[in-house]
């Protein structure tokens, strides 16, 4: 019995490993990018830090991204990449805010 349980839990192990490994491969990559883009737009109060800073570096990209955009659109006098720069600088400010930790919302369980 004892190794039957054993094996049991072997293979499970093998399993989730073969489903961890699974996710490098393009048409299972696309399972797991929608919790990045979710924590990206929208914050996660049960982030690692490693997502945080991550997080906290692309949106630093796109901060110097619409400030260069935005030299640029002084420099050439062209509205278009104005525009470009407020967007770019505007996605930027969002997803560094987004690295924050933020509190749990606490759900109402009165009804």
């Amino acid at each position: 019995m004892k190794d039957q349980a054993h094996n049991s839990e072997h293979f499970h192990l093998i399993d989730e490993i073969k489903d961890r490994q699974s996710n490098t491969l393009w048409p299972d990559a696309m399972k797991n990018s929608r919790g990045v883009d979710e924590f990206l737009w929208e914050s996660s109060p049960d982030a690692p830090l490693v997502q945080r800073m991550g997080a906290w570096l692309f949106g630093i990209f796109f901060i110097l991204g619409g400030l260069g955009w935005l030299d640029v659109a002084y420099e050439k006098h062209w509205t278009v990449f104005g525009v470009l720069s407020v967007a770019w600088f505007l996605i930027g400010g969002k997803v560094f805010l987004n690295g924050f930790r933020r509190h749990k919302v606490a759900k109402d369980r009165s009804k």
